[in-house]
C-alpha cells in the first residue's frame, strides 16, 4: 500500500516543483520589465537591485529609482524601497526632486510613502526637509503629519504638518507654524 502511494506521490511532488519553477521564471521575466538589474527570491520577498518605475499623465510624470526594492510575498502590490530618488514633474514649469532613505510603493493605490531622511528640492527654489511624506502619484498631492522645514532665499518656514493640492496649486501648513522672512537685498 505504501509503495503504491509513494509511486503517485513522488511524481506529483516533482510536477509541483517543476510548475513552481516555471512560475518563478515567468514571474522574474515579467518583473524584469520594471528595470531591475538583479533579482532574487528571499524570505523577505522578491528582492530587486536598482529598480526603476515611471509613469505619466498629461503634463505630470514621475520616475522613481531605488538602490534596492523588496516586493512583499504577502501582498505583491506593495514594494518596500531603500535609498530612493524620485523625480516628479508636476507641470511644464514645476518639478520636485526627492531623496529618501526608505519608502513604500503601493501599486494598487498608486501612492509612494517616503520616510527616514527626506530631502525635497522644488524647482521654484525651495528646499524641504521632513521625516515622512505621502505622495499620491495619480494627482500629485503630497501630505505629511510630521514636522517640516522649508528654506528658500526669501525665508524659512517650520510647521508641524503640510499638505499640497497640486490640482488647486495650494500648500497648507498647520500645527505650530514659525516663519522667518529674509530682507530683500539691494540687487532685487
Amino acid at each position: 500500500m505504501l509503495v503504491r502511494i509513494l509511486r503517485w506521490l513522488f511524481p506529483a511532488i516533482g510536477l509541483l516543483i517543476l510548475g513552481g519553477m516555471v512560475g518563478l521564471v515567468v514571474l522574474f521575466n515579467f518583473l524584469s520589465g520594471f528595470g531591475a538589474a538583479n533579482m532574487m527570491l528571499t524570505s523577505e520577498g522578491l528582492v530587486m537591485d536598482h529598480p526603476e518605475l515611471s509613469g505619466h499623465d498629461d503634463d505630470r510624470s514621475y520616475k522613481v529609482t531605488a538602490r534596492r526594492a523588496i516586493q512583499r510575498l504577502s501582498d505583491p502590490r506593495i514594494i518596500d524601497l531603500e535609498i530612493i530618488r524620485a523625480d516628479i514633474v508636476l507641470s511644464k514649469d514645476e518639478n520636485a526632486d526627492i531623496i529618501a532613505l526608505k519608502g513604500t510603493y503601493n501599486n494598487a493605490a498608486e501612492t509612494l510613502r517616503l520616510y527616514d531622511g527626506i530631502q525635497l528640492e522644488w524647482s521654484e527654489g525651495y528646499k524641504v526637509d521632513l521625516s515622512e511624506v505621502e505622495i499620491d502619484l495619480n494627482n500629485g498631492a503630497m501630505s505629511t503629519t510630521e514636522p517640516v522645514s522649508i528654506r528658500s532665499d526669501q525665508g524659512h518656514v517650520v510647521a508641524g504638518k503640510l499638505s499640497y493640492d497640486q490640482n488647486k496649486g495650494l500648500v497648507r501648513f498647520s500645527d505650530g507654524i514659525k516663519m522667518t522672512l529674509n530682507p530683500a537685498s539691494e540687487g532685487r
